[in-house]
């Protein structure tokens, strides 16, 4: 999978819808489609969630597009919002999903820091922002919704 490939799996109303959120400058194209999407601390933007990013970040979801911003312009991007959607990606260590992390909050994991691979930390259970709702040991994928108490909604 590729940075951040985390994709809408199922839908609470049969449709998955991305709204526009903006970007601050200062960087150019700073998420990419699939990765998740976190509020900044410059407020009334968004940003990507960086390494560890846990319920005391608040989410707004994963990337429908990829981000316009620029080094001296803002930019927007657009993201799967719906807190109730479930989302499917790749776990850290695929080897360890087992039926008891059903129904589990864990955290989010990124490879190298902020620029690396995001993947769903099946092995974090301290401050999880993820619930896990199924897995597939065949594909090595991870299934997930966000625990509402930590994402922002969008009315």
């Amino acid at each position: 999978m590729a940075r951040g490939d985390f994709r809408v799996k199922d839908s609470s109303n049969g449709v998955a819808v991305a709204h526009t959120y903006a970007v601050d400058a200062g960087t150019t194209g700073s998420i990419l489609a699939g990765e998740m999407v976190v509020v900044d601390s410059e407020q009334g933007y968004v940003k990507l969630a960086a390494d560890g990013a846990s319920n005391t970040d608040v989410y707004v979801g994963i990337a429908a597009s990829d981000s316009t911003e620029t080094a001296t312009a803002d930019g927007t991007v657009e993201v799967y919002d719906n807190p109730m959607c479930v989302f499917t990606g790749t776990p850290t260590t695929a080897s360890n999903l087992a039926r008891a992390l059903v129904f589990t909050q864990v955290t989010l994991d990124v490879a190298g820091g902020t620029n690396g691979a995001q993947t769903i930390d099946e092995n974090d259970t301290s401050n999880g922002t993820f619930i896990i709702t199924d897995f597939d040991d065949d594909a090595g994928t991870i299934d997930f919704r966000f625990a509402t108490n930590d994402h922002i909604t969008a009315g």
